[in-house]
């Protein structure tokens, strides 16, 4: 029987072959292994879910948009966009993070000192954490609350009865839903073009 000597290990790969960048991050333990492509790709997804603000919005009934300051779901600021503000925020600076890790490599992986190699793996770690955890939570809750909505009067009553706050009321800080959703939008087209670039330049992880 002939033996396939074709197969490689992508982890004895990286020690041995390579650049101190790979042969670092095989040794250390990290919660998320993925490529920095992979990552970018994830915030995309993260960000378009925050978009979806825009279509629920104005597909709300009468009765919840009656809860939105001036009975204006577009227009206005109700509270839980600053959550939804706070989301786009942290996702963002965590995919400029990550772009920052991966030109980084693309300019100078194979010449890293470790020194160098650690600081761009925990700067990798750090925005992963903010952004694939706090991030997704945060958009999560924004888009649960305006499904909220769009359920209907009942449903509002039922969560205002078990003690919650209109979640629409008004803000201090003034965002509405466009100044949310369409960033988010624009910015989840670039952090996914980014991370093919990243896919077909950085070498395999």
């Amino acid at each position: 029987m002939v033996q396939d000597d074709s197969f490689e290990d992508p982890i004895a790969s990286a020690l041995i072959d390579g650049s101190p960048y790979e042969q670092l991050r095989v040794r250390r333990r990290s919660l998320f292994k993925q490529s920095i492509s992979q990552k970018l790709a994830w915030q995309s997804l993260i960000l378009a879910g925050l978009t979806l603000v825009f279509p629920l919005a104005m597909t709300l009934p009468p009765s919840t948009r009656a809860l939105f300051p001036g009975g204006d779901p577009l227009g206005s600021s109700p509270k839980i966009l600053v959550l939804g503000a706070y989301a786009g925020t942290i996702v963002t600076i965590a995919a400029l993070s990550l772009v920052y890790v991966g030109f980084r490599r693309l300019q100078r992986e194979q010449s890293l000192s470790e020194r160098e190699a650690s600081h761009l793996l925990n700067v990798e770690e750090v925005a992963s954490l903010i952004s694939l955890i706090t991030g997704v939570l945060a958009v999560v809750a924004v888009d649960g609350f305006f499904l909220l909505g769009l359920a209907g009067e009942d449903a509002i009553a039922a969560f205002l009865a078990a003690g919650g706050e209109n979640p629409f009321g008004g803000a201090v800080i003034p965002v509405t839903v466009p100044m949310v959703a369409i960033p988010a939008g624009l910015l989840a087209a670039v952090l996914f073009a980014l991370s093919r670039v990243f896919h077909r330049r950085l070498p395999s992880q």
